[in-house]
């Protein structure tokens, strides 16, 4: 995982940086028995109940349509829980004082963007990610996209 805020992109940004925004994040190791360790710890701590597998790649007719739903700056009133199981994506996250914050995800990372935390995707130029992902419950996956700014 990459971190930078947009505005310096010289000085990476850590884990602990993105916790005092609210955005939790991991890499694990490619050990499966500690994959599955950590995500379990992560569903009873966070209280999440349910997942699913999506996938984007090259291949996929409508993959710009799909796109374009998330690229426009939105929020969720869930935490939105991604675990990248291949390929990589770029999130944009706003920070406290409004300026975005980009993360680059790959295979091992995983990442919980707070529920009304304003943000953003787009694929990498390999255009394929495969990740989990971690519900409370299905409810707040509606995008609520930002009309100003």
């Amino acid at each position: 995982m990459r971190a930078y805020s947009l505005e310096n992109v010289t000085r990476p940004l850590g884990p602990e940086d993105l916790a005092r925004q609210g955005v939790l994040s991991w890499t694990v190791s490619s050990d499966q028995a500690e994959r599955d360790a950590k995500l379990d710890a992560i569903k009873r701590e966070q209280r999440y109940v349910d997942q699913d597998v999506v996938e984007l790649s090259p291949e996929m007719p409508n993959l710009d349509e799909i796109c374009a739903r998330f690229d426009q700056e939105h929020y969720h009133t869930e935490d939105e829980v991604r675990f990248v199981l291949e390929g990589g994506g770029i999130f944009d996250v706003r920070d406290d004082t409004d300026h975005w914050v980009r993360i680059e995800v790959t295979e091992g990372d995983i990442i919980v963007i707070p529920a009304h935390k304003y943000h953003r995707f787009y694929l990498t130029e390999q255009r394929r990610i495969r990740c989990m992902r971690l519900f409370a419950n299905h409810d707040g996956w509606a995008p609520l996209y930002r009309t100003e700014k």
